[in-house]
């Protein structure tokens, strides 16, 4: 294995690295590294697991404070095939609800597909699918008790400093916390979204399949899960606009959730959970040693139904690019970005062939434009039948 960058001439070279890395009695990996993985999301424990399975030793550390993520995640197939690798794919669908309707109620638009052997989008509780992992991954690699405090980059480390000012050195820190990477500069921000997420109340009856509506600044999803159906409704609006408490929403949103029975008038204020997000996109995922994945990485929008999914391949291209790709550090990590990027403008050209019957027929902000192709694309096994070129082939086409 050279220190060269993958290209036309490498390709039998990465055949055969690809050939050691999947057959089951390899132990070990091409190369030594000493990783710490910061977060506590499912690509995070995802990402440790996969880096462990390659040979290396990584360390799963908590960030320096705490952040609550959707109560409600989506994992599309290639997560799906992703998880079979951490012997998970079996036990969370077992647990997941399979997303094989599709709905737009005020314009009577609806689609459907028959159930294949294997969901292509499935829809689980964040805590369930935290159970799994940690069952899985946590217990089987180091997790000190102490969370991260702070990084710092020196003679090519990364230094770790955890509570009480415990220290350790490592090679690389992969990490789902932006705030983790102050040197990684923004490319561009994207609009404030302000996002409301709640349960659907006991009663009225909740609507049977996912839902979506759209407006010009503001959008409403309904998705069933095991036990119930969850809520998100999201606007683009000015922060002064934005509502802070029912009656607000229902003024903001009642129109788009007029076709079903009334949810705000049985939904609890503390049921709602309110997140507003201005997201910047960085330049490059690494600096120095410390390399964002997941959420860090990109702008992931509310009511996606990708986020989850390509958090876990950014774990899964990591792992292989450290263990298998350059021998030099920075150039792995130069690696899995090109790769990573090569993956997004992947989905954005899929993301824009749609059906006419599929996109809306107003216009839309370009935020809400963005996420209703995203979104499309997570559902396109539903509106047209069969899953889209870049949801197959995983791994190898990652």
């Amino acid at each position: 294995m050279t220190g060269e960058s993958r290209t036309g001439g490498q390709d039998t070279n990465r055949e055969t690295q690809r050939e050691r890395r999947d057959r089951p009695e390899t132990a070990g990996c091409a190369h030594e590294r000493q990783v710490l993985v910061v977060g506590e999301d499912p690509p995070a424990i995802a990402t440790a697991g996969f880096l462990s399975q390659v040979g290396l030793d990584p360390v799963l550390a908590r960030p320096p404070s705490e952040r609550t993520g959707p109560d409600t995640l989506t994992l599309w197939r290639p997560g799906l095939v992703l998880l079979e690798r951490l012997g998970l794919r079996r036990p969370v669908e077992a647990i997941g609800t399979r997303l094989d309707r599709l709905a737009r109620p005020n314009i009577n638009s609806s689609w459907t597909t028959d159930q294949s052997d294997r969901p292509a989008l499935l829809s689980v509780r964040r805590a369930k699918l935290l159970s799994l992992l940690d069952r899985r991954v946590r217990d089987r690699i180091r997790t000190p008790e102490r969370p991260i405090v702070d990084i710092d980059r020196s003679q090519g480390r990364v230094d770790a400093t955890f509570e009480g000012s415990i220290q350790e050195s490592f090679d690389t820190v992969v990490t789902t916390d932006s705030t983790l990477a102050p040197t990684v500069e923004p490319r561009h921000v994207v609009a404030t979204t302000h996002t409301w997420a709640f349960d659907w109340p006991t009663e009225p009856p909740a609507p049977d399949g996912p839902t979506e509506q759209w407006r010009d600044d503001r959008a409403a999803f309904s998705v069933p899960v095991a036990d119930g159906t969850r809520v998100r409704l999201v606007s683009v609006t000015d922060p002064t606009c934005a509502a802070t408490d029912v009656g607000s929403l229902e003024r903001q949103f009642g129109a788009l959730l007029g076709w079903s029975a009334n949810p705000f008038e049985r939904l609890s204020q503390h049921g709602i959970q309110y997140y507003q997000g201005t997201r910047a996109v960085p330049v490059s995922v690494h600096a120095d040693g410390v390399v964002l994945i997941a959420s860090a990485a990109r702008v992931s929008l509310p009511g996606g139904c990708l986020r989850t999914t390509l958090g876990i391949e950014d774990g899964w291209v990591l792992a292989d690019a450290l263990a298998y790709g350059p021998r030099d550090r920075d150039d792995a990590l130069n690696e899995y970005e090109q790769r990573r990027r090569r993956r997004e403008r992947e989905l954005d050209q899929c993301s824009t062939t749609v059906t006419p019957a599929v996109q809306p027929s107003i216009d839309l902000s370009p935020v809400l434009s963005r996420l209703c192709a995203r979104r499309a694309l997570g559902f396109r096994h539903v509106t047209s039948g069969h899953l889209p070129d870049v949801a197959k082939s995983i791994p190898a086409s990652l």
